[in-house]
Parts: structure tokens; sequence; C-alpha cells
């Protein structure tokens, strides 16, 4: 059964793996993580994602759908609904710090890119640890990367399909889709509003929520 869990597992982390490397800049390292990554993906959707993200993909299309001005942000600040940019970056932080996580893309925090690998490295890390009989840190890991999907992903998987399916090639609307199918519908933003701060509020709290910042390093 554990070999069955790791496999799975392993599979999750190529998807997680590949659909963040469809987000990010098509660059040559991006092309060679790419190739990379091929051979490791068991569905066939998946590598055809791959494949024809290889064929299509260009500088000028990425910068045209998630440059600064383009049509399909992807940053999880973009659609947190008056959210407070330090608290959503300290909680992210936090998450990434307990775990190790060092992304290997210049990109803000937030970035779906970053946010997508960040799930990938969870699911190595937990299949690790599953390898290595230790049980209590899998549980953590796995429990880590729910709540991160729940709260941080979920908030722009919906959006971002919507306008992947307007403006984006068929693969990246397939991502999108496949994103969002994991995901789920978006959550109720947890953060305080901006339009709240200086007034009373009971419920009102300060710093990254207790599911990042109870972690510990694993």
């Amino acid at each position: 059964m554990s070999e069955e869990r790791i496999t799975a597992l392993l599979s999750e982390a190529a998807q997680w793996h590949l659909l963040g490397l469809l987000f990010e800049y098509p660059d040559d390292s991006w092309r060679n993580r790419l190739h990379t990554l091929l051979p490791d993906l068991r569905q066939e959707n998946l590598r055809a994602m791959g494949q024809a993200a290889l064929h299509y993909a260009t500088e000028g299309l990425h910068i045209a759908l998630f440059g600064p001005a383009g049509s399909v942000p992807v940053r999880e600040v973009t659609y947190q609904g008056g959210v407070q940019f330090g608290y959503l970056m300290a909680e992210l932080s936090a998450y990434y710090e307990a775990f190790g996580y060092r992304p290997a893309i210049a990109e803000a925090d937030d970035h779906i890119a970053v946010e997508l690998g960040f799930l990938s490295y969870l699911k190595l890390k937990q299949a690790l640890a599953l390898a290595s009989d230790d049980e209590d840190h899998a549980a953590v890991t796995g429990e880590a990367a729910t709540n991160f999907l729940k709260d941080h992903v979920a908030v722009m998987a919906e959006p971002v399909a919507k306008n992947l399916e307007i403006y984006a090639p068929d693969y990246l609307i397939d991502a999108g889709l496949l994103v969002l199918e994991q995901a789920g519908p978006s959550p109720r933003s947890g953060y305080p509003l901006g339009a709240n701060l200086g007034e009373e509020d009971d419920e009102m709290t300060c710093g990254p929520s207790a599911a990042a910042s109870d972690l510990v390093q694993l």
C-alpha cells in the first residue's frame, strides 16, 4: 500500500510541476525542464499539454497573457477581494519557509506558477516521508498541501480558467480547467478587507492565518 501511495504522490507531483511550468516564462531553461519532465507524466493528456507548450509557447504569448498588462492576471492578490498585500505575502512566506521551498523562478510568491510549484514540492516531500516510514511528516505535509490548495490556489483557479478560455490556446485552456478541477471553487477570503482597516471588528485578525503560522520546519 505504501508503494502505491508513493507512486500516486509522485504522479501528482509531476502533474503540479507541469501545470506550474505552463505559467512560467518560456526561456531555454524552461524548455529544458519541460523536456526533462515529459517522461514522468503518466497521463496522455498531460503529455499532450507539455508537448503543445513546447511547440506553441513563445515569449510574446506569455507576456500578452501573463505579463503586467496581460489578459490573464495570475497573481493571487488580484483575486483576494480587498486583501491587504502584506497579510497574503506573510502567509505565503510562512508556508514556503516552513517546508524549505525555494522557487526556481524569479516571480512573486503569489504568482500561480510559484504556488503550483509549491504543491508539486509538497507532494514530493510527502512521498519522501512515506518512503522513509515517517507517517507523521507525511500527514503534516499532506494536510499542508490540502489547505494550501483550498486557501490559495483555489482563490484564482476559477477566474484564471475563465480568462484562459477567452484568450489562450487550447493547451492552456486545458491546464486552467485541470487546476480548477483540482482546486474547486474559490473560498471566501480569510483576510481583513482594506475598507475595514481602522474600524473596530471583533473578527479581524492580524498576521498570517493559523494554518500557516503554526507550521513547523519540515
